[in-house]
């Protein structure tokens, strides 16, 4: 089937946007990809709803702005795939996996809701569109995350990795996948670019910490660091976590770059943690998302660990659209009727399918 999947993160830089032709098992030819970059503006005007939502009786309370919002983030997908599809020569597509906006992820109150009107999608393209990804999974007792973990399943195998590598990707929140025993893995590991853009944002003209450029020039705040990784270790019990789960507060007073170097090496260490848990078997680490780029961060983790660092893009995949790549996927195997999530993936009571379908004809 030849599917379209998008994935706009919480950093909400822009779409990514993939086209692959896939059986949604283990045959997957990436056909394209295509980033649309969201215009400061929009950015600003999604920050700020962001912030207005921090419970469920929030997301009532602020409807008519969700829904005005929900709206304008399917035109921004709709122009995204208009664009992946003129490149791509105008495939017949089959399916398009629409992953949305997470505005709010809470795992223990049973929510997680992503910005977007599938109708609307669906009607724009005449095409069918797998929406709520994350509703049965959370139905059915899990936490609606990590999904991407099937489509790593597919990457680990095929570079045949799956016995000694772990994928790590760093998004806005860093999570981890491996296989064990025939059993696949996976569990989100801690903030990856979300509280490192928001700092570079308040203090700053910048956006985000570019190649870690920044972050170089800075030095790690011990008391900090440590200070963090001790209360986050202590009360984190979630498979799942989402940008509300942290903040920056404690981070005041310290310089641009310090701050930025202080965030980066929490990250990497959160990371090298959840490494020391697994299987001594395991002796690579397979980076993917924004976060493989900045260099601070990637030879933190070659300094502190003798375990063997790689970036994906040095095999036949791009980092940047591993995500969306994985919702075209997932769409696929929603529509065939497919497990999506795993009782050791999302913690679900048992292997669960997942996504709505919402008919272009």
């Amino acid at each position: 089937m030849i599917s379209i999947g998008t994935m706009s993160g919480t950093s909400c830089d822009g779409i990514d946007v993939s086209v692959i032709d896939s059986d949604g098992e283990q045959k997957v030819k990436i056909l394209n990809n295509f980033y649309l970059k969201y215009s400061e503006d929009f950015k600003e005007k999604f920050f700020k709803l962001r912030k207005k939502i921090l419970n469920v009786k929030d997301l009532e309370n602020n409807k008519v702005l969700i829904n005005s919002f929900s709206r304008e983030v399917t035109l921004k997908h709709t122009e995204a795939i208009k664009k992946v599809l003129q490149i791509s020569n105008n495939p017949k597509v089959n399916i398009i996996g629409f992953h949305g906006v997470t505005l709010l992820h809470d795992p223990k109150k049973k929510i997680s809701f992503q910005l977007g009107v599938p109708e609307l999608l669906a009607q724009n393209f005449n095409t069918d569109v797998i929406f709520n990804f994350r509703d049965n999974d959370i139905l059915h007792g899990g936490e609606g995350a990590p999904l991407a973990t099937v489509f790593h399943e597919y990457i680990l195998k095929n570079l045949k990795k799956e016995n000694d590598s772990v994928i790590i990707n760093i998004g806005g929140i860093a999570n981890g996948s491996y296989i064990l025993n025939n059993i696949l893995y996976s569990n989100d590991i801690g903030p990856g670019n979300c509280l490192l853009d928001e700092w570079i944002r308040q203090n700053s003209k910048k956006k985000m910490d570019i190649d870690g450029s920044i972050s170089s020039k800075g030095e790690c705040n011990k008391v900090i660091f440590e200070d963090f990784l001790n209360h986050y270790q202590y009360h984190s019990t979630n498979r799942s976590l989402d940008i509300n789960d942290f903040n920056i507060s404690q981070f005041r007073g310290l310089t641009l770059e310090d701050g930025a170097k202080t965030l980066v090496c929490i990250t990497a260490e959160l990371i090298l943690d959840f490494f020391k848990k697994l299987d001594k078997e395991k002796k690579a680490i397979v980076l993917c998302g924004g976060g493989r780029k900045n260099k601070t961060l990637v030879n933190y983790l070659k300094k502190k660990s003798k375990l063997t660092i790689e970036i994906i893009d040095k095999y036949s995949f791009d980092g940047d659209y591993i995500e969306s790549q994985a919702f075209a996927f997932l769409a696929i195997r929603s529509l065939r009727n497919k497990f999506l999530s795993y009782p050791t993936t999302t913690g679900v009571s048992k292997p669960a399918t997942g996504g709505k379908l919402y008919k272009g004809s």
